[in-house]
């Protein structure tokens, strides 16, 4: 009987431990460690501008041979924080993407996705940009994986007429931007401390 009940209480323990290893946590972005661009050419010259202020926030679990399951994944930023240093590109930006009546980007995915490090992993979500909503494709490249953090690269291109913002024009219309600009993300997602969730 004791061995019975040394089984029982073994599997058990098992059980549990399979459970917390794989139950879903929330992370959230690590911006000192991450990087989020924006790229796009013109008539003149290529383009960049960087944004540095945003929250990403995932819901995942991560097994120990760095394997990752995504349930959701949520974004979103200001408009204007979306800068090039530049006060004439960085004006001429906000207006096109209408920062006064639409201050917020966002992105948000749900339904599972497996990834596994270093290979490249498609999801699709909703990404919405002066007040239009297109669904995109997302691809990503994990890296870094483990239970704490892990670290997603990757690249959406998009074409801004898809979201009824026409490219901006400068210096008497002889600099013209080109329709598709891409959205480059390099980050860092860290385990957040229970009762963080934003």
């Amino acid at each position: 009987m004791k061995t019975y009940h040394k089984l029982i209480i073994s599997l058990f323990a098992i059980l549990l431990a399979s459970n917390l290893s794989v139950a879903q946590v929330s992370y959230q972005e690590n911006e000192s460690n991450s990087k989020l661009m924006v790229t796009g050419t013109s008539s003149i010259h290529d383009w960049e501008m960087a944004v540095e202020d945003y929250d990403c926030l995932v819901s995942a679990s991560a097994n120990e041979n760095q394997e990752i399951s995504i349930e959701s994944i949520k974004f979103s930023c200001l408009a204007e924080s979306i800068i090039a240093h530049n006060k004439i590109m960085d004006n001429k930006a906000h207006k096109a993407l209408d920062s006064d009546n639409h201050p917020k980007i966002s992105f948000s995915a749900g339904g599972t996705v497996s990834a596994t490090a270093n290979s490249v992993t498609k999801t699709k979500g909703k990404l919405q940009i002066a007040g239009k909503e297109k669904e995109v494709e997302l691809e990503f490249t994990l890296a870094e994986a483990q239970a704490d953090q892990f670290k997603v690269s990757g690249k959406i291109p998009v074409k801004m007429r898809d979201f009824g913002i026409e490219p901006p024009t400068a210096m008497m219309g002889t600099l013209k931007t080109g329709d598709e600009v891409v959205i480059h993300f390099d980050i860092v997602l860290q385990n957040m401390p229970t009762g963080n969730a934003k």
